[in-house]
Parts: structure tokens; sequence; C-alpha cells
């Protein structure tokens, strides 16, 4: 069975829509169709203009209805420091006569992974289950089937602020859009993008975008932290300005046309802007205990900020002998 997935990613001042076709029998999705549009409405995915935002958005669900017959599945991504992420634990005493876990067991044990004292501001907008544990033995990737007394689950939590998923689903509704899934656009990006092989060694993943850097750190193939950092290819744009001596509008439309490499002036200008934006980024990881207590092997930089003099810098700043850019391929497993 085949079905039209459509995803969203509010991404710096744009929106890109991609278009998939999923493949039930062999799970795997074909891209169809990408279109990028200039949305200024927007700031990631916080509404600036709820008009505007309408306008923009409803322009691009009317060009993709060109490509499909019929509604396709809505996937939103989040970006933004409104989010916030947390690893927690889940416990669920199995009550059934033969003690066999059940799709209901994992569930709730999933759910009571959320703190109860939650603040009323943030809502739940992911839930991802890492390992589980059955009477104490731990590292169980699927318990469904298994018997035991006691199941644990070890999750990564997502949350946004409510305001801002408010203005969202506005937005959304307003575009006659009532059906749709929201995520995290870099935890999305994490478990399709990186190996279990980088992940198991450990490996943290940078998304850098025009206003915004989101990034997941993974150690022993487990999602340890995910930050989102007001950072993005603007701080390279006025690295450069300043040394070009130009404006940062001029600086914007050199740097978009210009090949790494065809000019060696030109390749010291973005190699500095790449040390100071990779020096910016660390000073901001550095102010968490998970990025000091498990540190990368491995470096994956993906966005419309990638390309190998900032992953060049990166690296070397990071001191990650292992590194390279991300790029999705038409056809995702």
């Amino acid at each position: 069975m085949n079905r039209n997935i459509l995803s969203l990613d509010f991404y710096g001042g744009a929106i890109t829509a991609a278009l998939a076709a999923q493949d039930d029998d062999t799970d795997t999705l074909r891209i169809r169709h990408i279109l990028r549009r200039p949305c200024r409405a927007f700031s990631g995915a916080f509404v600036r203009d709820m008009q505007g935002a309408q306008e923009e958005l409803g322009k691009v669900f009317a060009e993709v209805a060109e490509y499909v017959s019929f509604n396709p599945s809505v996937v939103v991504g989040l970006r933004g420091n409104f989010l916030s992420f947390k690893r927690e634990s889940g416990f669920k005493s199995v009550e059934s006569r033969n003690r066999i876990i059940g799709e209901r067991e994992i569930e709730e044990a999933t759910q009571n992974s959320i703190p109860s004292n939650l603040s009323d501001t943030l809502e739940v907008v992911d839930i991802l289950p890492q390992s589980y544990t059955i009477d104490g033995n731990i590292g169980i990737k699927n318990p469904k089937g298994m018997s035991g007394f006691t199941l644990e689950v070890e999750t990564f939590l997502s949350f946004a602020m409510v305001t801002h998923l408010n203005n969202l689903n506005g937005v959304l509704s307003a575009c006659e859009c009532n059906d749709y899934q929201v995520l995290p656009s870099s935890v999305a990006i994490g478990e399709t993008l990186l190996s279990a092989e980088e992940k198991q060694a450990g490996v943290l993943l940078l998304d850098i975008g025009e206003t915004m850097t989101s990034a997941l750190l993974y150690h022993k193939g487990m999602l340890m932290n995910g930050w989102e950092i007001p950072l993005g290819t603007d701080c390279l744009v006025e690295t450069a300005a300043e040394q070009m001596q130009n404006d940062t509008e001029t600086t914007r439309d050199i740097l978009r046309t210009y090949e790494p490499g065809s000019d060696e002036i030109m390749d010291e200008v973005l190699e500095e802007a790449g040390n100071r934006l990779a020096d910016k980024l660390t000073k901001e990881l550095c102010q968490s205990f998970a990025f000091l207590k498990y540190p990368a092997a491995r470096l994956v930089l993906c966005g419309s900020g990638a390309n190998k003099i900032v992953l060049k810098s990166v690296k070397k700043v990071l001191g990650i002998r292992k590194a390279r850019i991300g790029v999705f391929e038409n056809l995702i497993s």
C-alpha cells in the first residue's frame, strides 16, 4: 500500500516542503517533489505575522496540490528556541495473568515517562523510546511478546512552548490543514540521516540554518541531548562582511554563488568565518553537562550552512577526527 507524505520544515526565512511516496511493502520513502519558498512571516516555526503566515503557507499547499490527487499525510517539523529536550524513564507493572508484554503495557510505560510536574507552559510533541528493561535485564530493543513482571523504558522527550504551538496550529487550521503530526526537525533528521554505526560510536549532529543551529548528541546508540542554538549562517555572513568591508546583503549575494576553492583569498575569509561560528557553537554546547560528559567521536554537518570549509573549522575546534557532510538520498529507508 502506498501513501503520500508531505513534510513541512520552517528553515530560516523559508518553508521547505517535501512530498514523498511511502511504500509499506519495502518500508521506504521516495522523494517526489521538493519546493522552497521565501517565508518572512515565520522565524523557524515561530509565527511572526498570522495573516502573512496563512498566505505564504496557503501558496505552498496550493502548489503541492498540483502533484497529488488526494490529501497527503502532513508532518510539520519544528525548529527554534521554544523547543527543549529531556531524557526520562517510564515504568509499568505487567498485570496480565501470563505476564506477557503487549502494546498496552509498552504504551503505558512510555506515557509514564512524561514528568507529572510538567509546566503548563510546555507540551510534549514527541516521545522517542530508546531502550527497554524487563525485570532488570537492560538493553532490550523490542519487548513485545516477552514475559516479565516490570517494564521500564528510556525515552527522549521533546517539548515545545504551548503559546508557540497554538499560533502554528492557528495558521495550519486557517489553511484547512487540521490533521497533521508535529515533531522536532532535528530528531527526525538524526533518526533518518545518521547510521547505527555512527550513533553507537558517538556522534554530534549539527544542522546549521540561517539563524538557528539544531544539535543532537548520541552516545552508545542512545540520544543523550538536543539543543536549539541561536547561531547560523548569518554569523558567517557578518564575519565575512567585516573582513571584506562590505554590507551584509552584498556579502550574502557573493556567498550564495561562491564555490569554495575558486579563490584563495575568499577561501581564507570563509575559513575565518567558519572558525568564529565553530567557536561560538562550541561555547554554547560546553554549557551543557551532557556535551562535556559524552564527547563525540564523530561529527555530521547538514543544513544550508554545511560545506567543506565550515566542516573543517568545526572539526578542528571540536577536536573530532572523523566528520562528514550529511546528504539525504532520493530514496530513504
